[in-house]
């Protein structure tokens, strides 16, 4: 998967290593070249903090609805709900994250 944008860039975690490891392997987000500990996305760094909260994030990927499918079907992820259309031939997806926080994945309707 290719991400281009998040926000927010901060994610509670119950557990930081696991949610930075679902992030990094799930998402492929870059990791910061100076210190290879920290992922980033759109020039920006991603904090994972220790908290019990539990929040809505929005990811925008590149990727086509039946790339991002099989992309989470090969991690095991499932969908909740049907595919939501937006704007400009957009779909966006949702997924629960390791520590339950709810992820909008937003990328390009099939061609």
């Amino acid at each position: 998967m290719k991400p281009r944008k998040m926000r927010p860039k901060i994610i509670p975690a119950r557990d930081v290593k696991r949610a930075y490891r679902f992030y990094r392997d799930v998402f492929d987000f870059l990791r910061d070249p100076i210190d290879q500990t920290t992922l980033i996305v759109d020039g920006s760094p991603i904090q994972f903090i220790e908290s019990d909260e539990k929040i809505e994030t929005e990811i925008i990927v590149r990727d086509h609805l039946h790339e991002i499918q099989e992309h989470l079907a090969n991690n095991f992820l499932v969908e909740q709900g049907k595919p939501e259309h937006r704007f400009n031939k957009k779909i966006a997806l949702r997924i629960h994250d390791s520590e339950g926080n709810t992820v909008i994945i937003e990328g390009n309707e099939d061609r």
